[in-house]
């Protein structure tokens, strides 16, 4: 949908850049590799004191647990070592873990199944839930766990495991406890490692402001039958800002863009959200704004900016729209549909809105 009149770029359109999308991704693999780096001597020495505790009762329970320990061991440091440069950093981290579940749920069946000694070492891989994945995979994870947990128990012997059922319902507890006590320091931790979540040429908020606020957003209801209520993004790029800073020079602009963003900050309702995600794009977070609204207030951002002038330069912008559809609010959709809203937008001449489907 087109919503303003659009002029032909009088050249070659410039590089493709990466889109916001991308650059969500990006800043979540960057955050899965930093933290696999951090846990990685601590995971050493989880490993020697398993080893430890295991050799000291070699002599009862057999030396078989040697080869899945060191598989365990071998298949992290692999992990560690392909997933940089793997496209799914994730799917290595996430194989990597698994392992450790299956090492302890053979420990507790070699060692008496639910009268085992160890039965509560399964919460060891639930204490690194959190820092590694996201929710989806924190509650896969925990799935993972239990199940284990419960095949070493009841599905190795039904009998043992009703005899011993309170000390089962305590590692289960315990390992629900735990993903949910780390899950809880580690987005503390995240919260305190956040330097600030204001840009500092422009005064908006930044992308660490905007990964909390999308964040919230997420799995919220995204229409309400009663109220009609959704959620809107609108992804907008200065057109042509390359050119401002070639023939003015950075000075320029940077004053450009701190005056445009008071001007759009000042053009939006009193509940939104506006964010410099990078360079000159800027995105406007719109709760409650139906498909209407967000058209509306997105051509005032238009019109605004064209009519602002800031330092005397002339500027225009292209905003790409996307509204959440009834239901839960998936924001990985919602900021595709707007980035590929944004590039309609550019591709049909700039200086327009343009909705996406």
């Amino acid at each position: 949908m087109r919503t303003a009149p659009g002029y032909a770029a009088a050249t070659a359109p410039a590089p493709q850049k990466e889109s916001l999308a991308a650059i969500r991704n990006s800043a979540r693999r960057e955050r899965l590799l930093d933290m696999e780096v951090r846990l990685r001597r601590y995971r050493t020495a989880c490993f020697a004191i398993l080893a430890l505790a295991l050799a000291s009762v070699g002599t009862e329970v057999g030396w078989w647990w040697v080869a899945p320990l060191a598989v365990g061991f071998v298949g992290f440091m692999v992990a560690g070592r392909f997933m940089r440069d793997s496209r799914h950093p994730a799917a290595w981290v996430a194989m990597a873990w698994g392992v450790l579940p299956l090492l302890l749920a053979g420990a507790v069946v070699v060692t008496g199944g639910a009268s085992s000694p160890v039965l509560m070492w399964f919460a060891l891989p639930a204490v690194t839930l959190g820092a590694r994945f996201e929710p989806r995979g924190i509650a896969l994870g925990t799935a993972y766990i239990l199940a284990l947990l419960l095949a070493a128990t009841f599905g190795l012997d039904s009998a043992t495991a009703s005899e011993y059922h309170q000390e089962v319902i305590a590692a289960a507890a315990l390992v629900l406890g735990t993903v949910i006590l780390s899950g809880a320091l580690v987005e503390s931790d995240r919260a305190h490692r956040r330097r600030s979540t204001l840009d500092p040429l422009t005064d908006l908020l930044n992308r660490n402001a905007l990964e909390q606020r999308l964040a919230e957003l997420d799995g919220r209801p995204g229409e309400e039958e009663e109220e009609g209520l959704s959620h809107a993004l609108l992804l907008c790029d200065l057109d042509h800002f390359k050119r401002v800073n070639d023939q003015f020079g950075h000075a320029v602009g940077d004053a450009v863009l701190r005056e445009i963003a008071y001007t759009m900050r000042a053009a939006l309702r009193a509940g939104d959200s506006i964010y410099r995600v990078g360079g000159e794009e800027i995105l406007v977070v719109l709760p409650s704004a139906d498909r209407a609204d967000a058209v509306e207030i997105a051509e005032r951002l238009r019109q605004a900016v064209r009519g602002c002038r800031p330092v005397g330069v002339a500027m225009t912008i292209s905003i790409g729209v996307s509204v959440s559809p009834p239901g839960a609010v998936d924001t990985d959709d919602l900021v595709s549909r707007a980035d590929a809203a944004l590039y309609s937008a550019k591709a049909r001449g700039r200086d327009m809105v343009f909705i996406g489907a």
